[in-house]
């Protein structure tokens, strides 16, 4: 009964998706603005499907204006889709010259190169590692910064000898009254070496010293256990509900009642975290993470190296050890409480967690005022619930 609901429920999803495809190619011709457009793509990116990454890819080497483009590789990364990789690393392939320096004739590829190499990046497509790599050896700095975080985020050994001299270039001295054009880079090659390898050492000598240690015996680390979350989680909601496994897609991280979802239902979803019951059982269910208490964390991060961990937090609440983020809900939307955000602020600079706000309201003004105090915090990410019981789901 339980496949025969699910393939019920995916033919439905398919036949969404086709509706919304030929939807899609009807107002990109029919668009007369670039917002129009945009819309557009980030409405389709929402359906989650490789349909709609292959089509949105198709939008990147096309001759629509830059901001289009640079919106249509994002919408293919927060897809999350890997297959979509091979159609990214074909257009930056075909970038030519562009590859190798900044050419002022080409000031709109620039942004969209940029933008499609942060989407592989943010697809973790791990068989674009020895093109990215390639990449660092360059003059075009800004293309090369984020071909380096998009390492980062792939984190696979196979760039730390690559990475490591351009973290030694960058951090060479400047002499003679000479500026050293990879200095800018310093902090991306830091970043990605530690986030390959969960090491905290900052110099040149210090990494390459440790790198001819250990040889090439790198064990790279389960990125849940670097704290904070993946740089694509934007949006996130909280649902005690049942299905709605098509919308629940639409979100890069949603805390659902664990006895609501099937195995196969969670299998459809990007981190599904469990609001309640053990943790064990939740990751044996096919959870990302679980939500704990604060004093908690610490211990179930051992335990659980693989998993987000969500502490509750709120006002008179330590900042949890071990914690991927926080899940308060005790903040005023209208006038947050300045000490408390403090508290979320320095937990943050600390350990990179995040702050995961909810509130509750069934106003379009305070879905605004959300988005705007997110904005403001970089730090926190805000799902406005239509019900304080979270039965309901507000879609973005």
């Amino acid at each position: 009964m339980k496949i025969a609901l699910l393939i019920l429920l995916l033919a439905a999803t398919q036949d969404d998706i086709d509706a919304k495809l030929k939807e899609f190619a009807d107002t990109m011709k029919s668009a007369k603005s670039d917002p129009e457009r945009i819309k557009a793509i980030d409405a389709l990116a929402a359906t989650r499907s490789m349909k709609a990454a292959s089509k949105i890819t198709q939008v990147i080497s096309s001759p629509y204006p830059e901001a289009v483009r640079v919106a249509a590789a994002d919408a293919v990364g927060k897809i999350g889709d890997v297959r979509a990789g091979a159609g990214l690393q074909a257009f930056v392939g075909s970038l030519g010259s562009l590859l190798q320096s900044e050419v002022p004739s080409r000031k709109e590829e620039q942004k969209v190169a940029e933008a499609a190499v942060r989407a592989i990046g943010t697809l973790r497509d791990r068989s674009a590692v020895k093109q990215l790599t390639g990449m660092t050896i360059s003059a075009n700095i800004p293309l090369m910064s984020a071909a380096i975080r998009a390492l980062g985020q792939i984190r696979d050994p196979g760039c730390m000898e690559g990475l490591l001299k351009i973290h030694y270039a960058a951090n060479s001295p400047e002499s003679g009254g000479t500026t050293n054009p990879r200095k800018p880079l310093a902090p991306d090659t830091l970043w990605a070496l530690r986030r390959i390898t969960g090491q905290s050492l900052t110099t040149p000598d210090e990494w390459n010293k440790w790198y001819k240690s250990v040889g090439a015996r790198i064990v790279v680390p389960p990125e849940e256990s670097l704290g904070g979350l993946p740089a694509e989680v934007k949006q996130f909601a909280v649902y005690t509900g049942k299905g709605e496994v098509a919308t629940l897609r639409r979100f890069d991280l949603v805390l659902l009642n664990p006895e609501n979802y099937t195995k196969d239902e969670l299998s459809n979803l990007f981190r599904p975290i469990a609001l309640s019951g053990e943790p064990k059982a939740a990751m044996d269910k096919g959870f990302a993470g679980f939500v704990c208490e604060p004093e908690q964390a610490a211990d179930l991060r051992k335990k659980f190296p693989k998993a987000f961990v969500i502490a509750r937090g709120g006002a008179g609440k330590k900042a949890p050890a071990g914690a991927n983020a926080v899940l308060v809900d005790d903040l005023d939307l209208k006038k947050p409480d300045d000490k408390e955000l403090a508290e979320l602020k320095d937990a943050s600079a600390k350990s990179d967690t995040v702050t995961l706000a909810v509130f509750i309201s069934d106003k379009k003004e305070d879905l605004q005022a959300a988005a705007a105090l997110a904005k403001k915090h970089g730090y926190l990410l805000a799902y406005v619930s239509p019900d304080k019981d979270h039965a309901a789901i507000a879609a973005p």
